[in-house]
């Protein structure tokens, strides 16, 4: 607590010291002249600072200071006889000076020669006496001096400078003497001239043509001067920028008569006041029609004459028409108010009524009796009654309203007769079924053409105009009106479970509305004639957009939006929920010629199982198990494998509704490369192109167990050997696996000279570096567990044969192709007869082979994944046999990938028993090395140690594969010499790919 004390004490220290430092930025010299002032003139300051007033808060009095603290402004509101001294002198920053009620007997010289002074203003009950203390009368020295008011002023009018812009000198001496003329300020710098004498000055000088010369920025020129003599004609030539112009109690001498039209340029004026001059002649029709001309006064012309004619209301665009006590007769225009005139004042003229009744105007006839009253301040209309006839009947009646009113009409026109003439004293309304709201209106053809805002309250209604000429009940007229029904250009789909419809269209309403009611509604009418509200409604775009919310359902129907009683029924709108949309399936494949349940992923799937149709291909009905909105089951009948692939698309209908089928969304298992669906052990798996066993099951439908195997490897090249374990050496047999060349854009790089890095006891690591860091790493693992790596799951007892490839930092190829060579012992005599796993219909895309030798099957897998460019799982290989023979199959892998750099994938090999026992063919056949085996046909064929081999593969489903054989030796050295052929047994493997 005394701690918040100290602090507010502090604080009340530093807002003493600030206020100090304030009210010390007033020189002494200043504070002494405020003083002074404020004794004299009997009131007292607040404070001697800047923002000070006076302490009374009758008076007007205050000081105000720049953004420098000096004193720029000062009021003086006098309570007493208050005289002004010479203490002006400091503040010389002064620029306004204003004065009330100050009794000035002599101008201080520090007010008359204060060079920095803008506005000066002196209004007060007493009068100003002018002269200066010196007696000089010359405020020439004034030189920033602009805005000059003083009101009243007695004594000689002295010289002021030619700075001024706003002059405004109201003197009431009655000397002759102390009158005079100020031309000297007519200068460009002249903006408002006002000058009201008591008498005619006695000047050497008189008002000549030649006066607004010089004044070619002059607006207001206000001249009041009882027997000042000049000629009217000095006033027919004006400025152009003038538009005011303002003549009182002039004497014309003998050019008194009114100016034809075109002698005047007064084209630019607005307002004309010529009061009291005496003015003949007659007054030409055209003056009223001046272009900027509202306003007119020429009262007190006794011998003004001048008439009415009819097109004076379509003509004139005069608001203020005074012309009492002149000469002017005739009738008035029925018309006369039409183009805008709120007061007229024609007393005192000889105009009366018309026709033998002395009729009014009817555009007078609705209005309320305070028009016709002198003290009315709103809209005046005075006139001699005696010399009219009593007023007509207000018979306001319409004849047509804009039909129908649409959201896009931002006003409703009115016609008809006798409509009223001013606005003020009409009422018109709307009332719908919602009530009745007042009209915003202007008139656009007098009498006979109202343009009012559009409300927007819709519907249809009575439209009522009531005329307030004090008449009970008040004169009225009434017509049906007729919005525009709304319109529904289109909707947002709705989803069975439902939700959210957004609704485009015209006529809506302009905002949102906080109920609904049986005018107002949004629903829909379904098929069977049930009215559904489509609840929550909401204005998204005023007229144009709405938004509700539906329930849920399938049934579509009329959509229909009545606004305050107007509905779009004649135009009715069809509605249907939206169809069932399929996203995806639980499984990608499914088994060939079984019974299978299929899960669809979606949406607007209903929940009624019997509203449901899946069709598969078009014809297969796979009846619907269950069903929700978004998921439903059904269960796809036994069927064989369909052509082409074996791919399938599926639709759905609900209720007749249906996006169209999705193609491809299924594939069947195809049976020659996952025959048998996979049984038991497996699954069929679509991107690896093969069924994928569990555990140590193996072959082409995971039927088999491995058998134990040995491995042996080539320290100084890529191969492994894989000898299956037998009893009986007699019928032992192996398989080589080695990696034989790539091919880059048609061109076969034999790899050698490869460098061994073994990794652990069963995996080895192969290295070979090729020109501009090409390289290729082979990695080859002993699988001594079932397990699975990026590519594939494999069983135990396997081999992997892994390729990672790069083809240089500054080479990219298409489509690399992998040389394999996959060598059989024994040697046989004949071709090895091996079986391809290939799609069904298809001779290309091997999966896997298989070759029976004595009681063992070999079983080589080629999964079709691979790695492009690191990123897994953006590409895949094709694999074919490009040559078998009775020692070898020959296989190419082909990375399907452009502008590759780099590329893995593997292959594998198992062996396991097999009940199908094969003896190879090795009797009776040359020996690769040239010795007899008893067959001595075969020794011209292989003298230089070739074979030509023709491999003849049998698919799995009982297609025959025909492979085209080409010359090959095993010799490293003779290996150049069939590079020709080699190479066109690629390009001919490439170009089946593509087809």
């Amino acid at each position: 607590m005394r701690k918040l004390s100290s602090f507010i004490l502090k604080i009340n220290v530093l807002l003493v010291f600030f206020i100090s430092i304030v009210s010390s930025t007033f020189t002494t010299q200043q504070i002494n002249a405020l003083n002074t002032i404020s004794s004299q003139c009997g009131f007292q300051w607040t404070s001697l600072e800047c923002g000070a007033t006076s302490t009374s808060i009758f008076l007007a009095n205050s000081i105000k200071c720049d953004e420098n603290g000096d004193i720029n402004r000062i009021d003086i509101d006098a309570v007493s006889d208050c005289g002004l001294n010479n203490v002006f002198d400091a503040f010389p920053a002064l620029k306004i000076l204003y004065l009330h009620n100050v009794d000035v007997k002599n101008v201080p010289i520090t007010i008359y020669q204060h060079p920095v002074l803008e506005q000066f203003q002196s209004i007060s009950t007493y009068n100003f006496k002018i002269t200066t203390d010196n007696g000089q009368n010359d405020w020439t020295k004034m030189v920033s001096l602009k805005y000059l008011h003083i009101q009243p002023v007695v004594g000689t009018m002295p010289l002021f400078p030619t700075s001024l812009q706003n002059f405004h000198y109201h003197s009431d001496d009655t000397s002759a003497t102390q009158a005079r003329f100020p031309f000297e300020i007519f200068t460009p710098n002249l903006l408002t001239f006002y000058l009201q004498l008591q008498v005619a000055p006695i000047s050497s000088v008189s008002l000549q043509s030649t006066l607004f010369k010089n004044s070619t920025s002059l607006q207001t020129f206000l001249l009041y001067c009882n027997g000042y003599s000049i000629s009217f004609s000095v006033f027919y030539k004006l400025p152009s920028t003038l538009t005011t112009l303002q003549l009182f109690l002039l004497n014309f001498g003998a050019n008194k008569t009114m100016p034809r039209i075109g002698e005047v340029s007064w084209d630019s004026l607005q307002t004309v006041t010529l009061n009291n001059l005496a003015i003949d002649g007659n007054l030409d029709q055209e003056f009223f029609y001046l272009p900027n001309l509202r306003i007119w006064y020429s009262q007190n012309n006794p011998n003004l004459i001048g008439s009415f004619t009819s097109e004076f209301g379509s003509r004139s665009k005069l608001t203020q028409l005074f012309i009492t006590n002149t000469a002017f007769t005739g009738t008035l225009p029925n018309d006369i108010l039409a183009g805008g005139l709120n007061f007229l004042d024609i007393t005192s003229t000889n105009i009366g009524g018309s026709g033998s009744s002395g009729e009014l105007p009817s555009s007078f006839y609705c209005l309320p009796k305070s028009v016709f009253l002198s003290t009315s301040t709103s809209y005046k209309i005075l006139y001699d009654q005696a010399k009219f006839g009593a007023m007509g009947t207000c018979s306001p009646t319409i004849t047509s309203i804009t039909t129908p009113i649409s959201s896009l009409d931002f006003s409703i026109q009115i016609k008809g007769t006798m409509l009223g003439s001013f606005i003020p004293f009409v009422s018109i309304s709307m009332e719908n079924v919602n009530g009745a709201v007042p009209l915003n209106c202007q008139v656009q053809q007098f009498g006979t053409l109202i343009s009012c805002s559009n409300p927007f309250i819709y519907g249809q209604g009575t439209l009522t105009l009531n005329a307030l000429n004090d008449v009970t009940p008040a004169p009225s007229s009434s017509i049906s009106f007729k919005y525009n029904a709304p319109t529904i250009a289109s909707i947002t789909p709705v989803p069975t479970i439902g939700g959210t419809a957004t609704i485009y269209g015209t006529n809506f309403w302009i905002a949102t509305r906080t109920t609904t009611d049986s005018n107002n509604y949004v629903r829909l009418i379904n098929k069977k004639g049930t009215e559904i509200e489509c609840t929550n409604v909401k204005v998204i775009n005023a007229y144009q957009t709405l938004t509700c919310d539906l329930p849920s359902g399938i049934d579509g129907g009329i959509f229909v939006v009545s606004v305050s009683g107007q509905d779009n029924k004649d135009q009715a709108f069809t509605f249907l929920y939206s169809p069932p949309l399929i996203k995806s399936t639980s499984t990608k494949l499914i088994p060939t010629k079984l019974e299978s349940i299929v899960t669809i992923f979606g949406s607007n799937f209903w929940n009624d199982t019997s509203m449901v149709q899946v069709l598969i291909q078009g014809s297969i009905d796979c009846p619907v198990q269950s069903v929700n909105h978004t998921i439903l089951t059904c269960k796809f009948p036994k069927t064989p494998f369909i052509l082409p692939a074996g791919q399938l698309d599926v639709s759905v209908t609900i209720n007749k509704l249906s996006y169209g089928a999705i193609s491809n969304l299924l594939t069947m298992m195809d049976p020659s490369f996952c025959p048998n669906n996979c049984g038991s052990n497996g699954y069929c798996d679509g991107d690896v192109g093969m069924c994928i066993c569990n555990n140590h099951f193996t072959g082409a439908d995971c039927s088999l167990a491995t058998i134990v195997s040995n491995f042996e490897l080539n320290e100084n090249n890529a191969t492994i050997t894989m000898t299956p374990q037998s009893n009986d050496t007699k019928t032992t047999s192996s398989m080589k696996l080695y990696l034989v060349s790539v091919i880059e854009n048609q061109n076969e790089i034999l790899i050698d000279q490869w460098k061994s890095i073994p990794i652990d006891q069963y995996t080895t690591l192969y290295q070979w570096y090729g020109a501009n860091e090409k390289n290729i790493n082979v990695t080859i693992r002993q699988n001594q567990i079932s397990s699975s790596d990026q590519f594939i799951s494999f069983p135990l007892n396997s081999l992997t044969y892994r390729v990672d490839y790069y083809s240089g930092s500054s080479l990219t190829v298409n489509n690399p192709q992998f040389l394999f060579e996959f060598d059989q012992y024994p040697k046989e005599c004949q071709n090895l007869p091996i079986i391809f796993g290939n799609p069904t219909g298809s001779s290309v895309d091997t999966r896997f082979f298989t070759l029976n030798t004595y009681n063992v099957e070999y079983f080589a897998r080629f999964p079709k994944v691979a790695i492009v460019n690191g990123q897994s799982g953006n590409g895949d290989v094709t694999s074919n046999s490009v040559g078998i023979s009775g020692l070898f199959n020959k296989m190419v892998t082909k990375v399907n990938a452009y502008d590759c750099q780099s590329a893995s994938f593997e292959l594998d090999l198992t062996a396991y028993s097999t009940a199908v026992v094969r003896e190879p063919s090795i009797n009776s056949c040359a020996s690769l090395d040239g010795s007899q085996n008893g067959n001595t046909d075969n020794n011209k064929k292989s003298e230089n140690g070739w074979k030509i081999g023709v491999g003849i593969g049998v698919g799995i489903g009982g297609a025959a594969l025909i492979v085209s054989a080409f010359f090959i030796t095993r010799q490293r050295v003779k290996l150049s010499k069939t590079q020709n052929l080699l190479e066109k047994k690629l390009k001919e493997i490439n170009n089946n790919n593509n087809l």
